[in-house]
């Protein structure tokens, strides 16, 4: 039977989770804490929140539960409409050069997956940086062994169809006893860090990608996340955001939302930081 929570042992819980694991689980929306928790209490077979609190202690522990509350990419190349006003940018603003890209919120590998992809199509992934931002050490271990789930490649190749790539995603994944693994030599330009994100990298990126991890946390929260990705961001960099989604306002005295399907938005060249 699932565990069922009141709306103050949700506050409470948030509270408990924010200082004991230092991520904004304050910020969450109370319908998706509500929910994520009944599905973690149900998954390690937890009856009560005084025995949730107590393991709150075990370093495993809270690692798993960061990594439970990743919501997931489930495919490649999705929203491939993106993907390819991704690659326009790219190609007409830094058709030369290093380049930094930012993915702050990272839970499984499709999306970082998919960038690389595009990067190694564009002959550009030798002079791209990615810095990924996942909450737990398992995450990462997973992000870096290049898996993918098997049952969803056949939506990953309609994807990559619908994306206009150039190949085939069989040039970049492997087929193995495991599954279906890319090449990780792809991974080269990749540096990974535990966090949150609130963490920023210690450069600024010139690309941000950030879809869809705003939708589980409240306006107030967009607000402040709206001036991290700022204070990360160079001047005239972009920023992607999921296509149910939007920079809060004001932003007009700082960003132009340049394609507002995609919700690609551009921090303007003039600004002084």
């Amino acid at each position: 039977m699932a565990v069922s929570f009141s709306i103050s042992e949700i506050r409470e819980l948030s509270e408990v989770l924010s200082q004991k694991v230092g991520l904004p689980f304050r910020h969450m929306t109370h319908s998706f804490l509500k929910r994520r928790l009944a599905m973690f209490f149900d998954k390690c077979g937890i009856r009560k929140v005084d025995q949730f609190v107590e393991q709150l202690d075990d370093a495993d522990f809270i690692d798993e539960l960061c990594h439970f509350f990743s919501i997931n990419t489930t495919e490649l190349f999705r929203d491939a409409g993106f993907w390819r006003q991704l690659r326009k940018l790219i190609a007409e603003t830094y058709p030369s050069g290093s380049v930094h890209i930012w993915l702050p919120d990272v839970a499984s590998g499709e999306e970082l997956y998919s960038l690389l992809v595009l990067l190694k199509e564009m002959d550009s992934i030798e002079r791209v940086h990615i810095t990924v931002n996942s909450t737990s050490s398992r995450g990462i271990e997973l992000l870096k062994t290049g898996a993918l789930p098997v049952k969803k490649m056949d939506v990953n190749a309609y994807n990559y169809k619908r994306f206009e790539g150039v190949g085939s995603l069989d040039n970049y994944f492997n087929t193995t006893a495991e599954g279906i693994v890319l090449n990780t030599t792809l991974l080269k330009n990749v540096a990974f860090q535990k966090a949150g994100i609130e963490q920023v990298p210690a450069h600024q990126s010139d690309i941000i990608i950030v879809r869809n991890s705003l939708l589980y946390y409240t306006r107030d929260y967009h607000e402040m996340i709206k001036d991290v990705l700022d204070k990360a961001l160079k001047t005239g960099g972009f920023i992607c955001l999921g296509v149910k989604e939007q920079l809060p306002l004001p932003y007009e005295e700082r960003f132009e939302c340049i394609d507002t399907k995609e919700k690609i938005y551009n921090k303007f060249r003039f600004l002084k930081d």
